[in-house]
Parts: structure tokens; C-alpha cells; sequence
């Protein structure tokens, strides 16, 4: 018997399975469970398989958690929604342009850096902001110290 075998006499028993990382859950009436779980453990690696496959977990993601509302993360990492990926993008967007301005780049320099965070992979979001705030912060620094030394006086009498 396949996978798609057993998933299939699983459904029809009423057993629902789902992944939680490489773990396969069941849920269901415990007789159908208890029937069906020879074979779930006998075809684990190819029903895991399956069911990533079916959840649409990419190559890369494996080990990755599902949702219940269907999205994959990995476990490792932080939670984000859409909106805070959003919010965090928006927030190093602006970043980028003051920084740009604090520096004066060039426009083919500030296109190609606001091209980068935009289509970036989601593992360097926080990376990013932290580098951007990183240097914002430290520019102004450099600017209040200026000024703070333009605004003394010097008495050589």
C-alpha cells in the first residue's frame, strides 16, 4: 500500500492527519485511529512526504511547521504575519532613504539598494533593519557631535 493509499482509507475511516514539523497527527475516533496507525508508522517517511507535498511545503522548508491557517514557518525563527512583514518592509524602506539622503547616494546606488530590501528573501528583513538602524543611528550621532562643537565658542584671549 502507498501513501496515497493509506490517506485515502484514513479519510474514509474519518481519521484526519496532519504534520506538526515531521510528526504526523491524527485525529478522528480512537478505534479508526488505532487501526490505521500500523500503517501510518510502517509508511511514515513516504505519508510525511506526502503530506508536505500536498500542504505545499517547499524543498528547503522541510522540517517547517504548518499553521492552522496554512501558511509554513520554521520553528527557529520568529513568528511574522503578513502584516508585520509588511510593516517591517515599509519601515526599512524608509530607513533606506534617509540614509540615502544622510549620505547623499547616488540615484543608481539608492535604485539598486531599495530593489535589493524590496525583493530580498524574508531571512534578511531583520538583518537589515537592525544594519540600516545601525547606521542612522550612528550618522546622527556623528551630526549632534558637530554641531555641538560648531556651537561652542573658543576664547584665545
Amino acid at each position: 500500500m502507498n501513501a496515497g493509499q493509506i490517506l485515502s482509507k484514513a479519510q474514509t475511516m474519518g481519521v484526519r492527519l496532519s504534520l506538526n514539523g515531521d510528526v504526523v497527527k491524527m485525529k478522528g475516533p480512537a478505534s479508526a485511529i488505532a487501526t490505521i496507525k500500523p500503517e501510518i508508522a510502517a509508511h511514515k517517511s513516504a505519508i510525511v512526504a506526502h503530506l508536505q507535498a500536498a500542504a505545499g511545503v517547499p524543498a528547503d522548508s522541510i522540517g517547517a511547521l504548518i499553521d492552522p491557517n496554512g501558511g509554513v514557518y520554521l520553528p527557529w525563527g520568529p513568528y511574522l504575519s503578513a502584516d508585520d512583514v509588511q510593516r517591517m518592509r515599509t519601515e526599512l524602506l524608509a530607513m533606506i532613504e534617509q540614509l540615502a539622503a544622510l549620505e547623499g547616494w547616488p540615484h543608481k546606488i539608492f535604485d539598486d539598494v531599495m530593489e535589493r530590501a524590496v525583493r530580498g528573501p524574508l531571512s534578511d528583513l531583520l538583518p537589515n533593519l537592525s544594519h540600516f538602524h545601525d547606521r542612522i543611528t550612528g550618522l546622527k550621532a556623528e551630526r549632534d557631535a558637530r554641531e555641538v562643537l560648531n556651537r561652542r565658542t573658543w576664547d584665545c584671549d
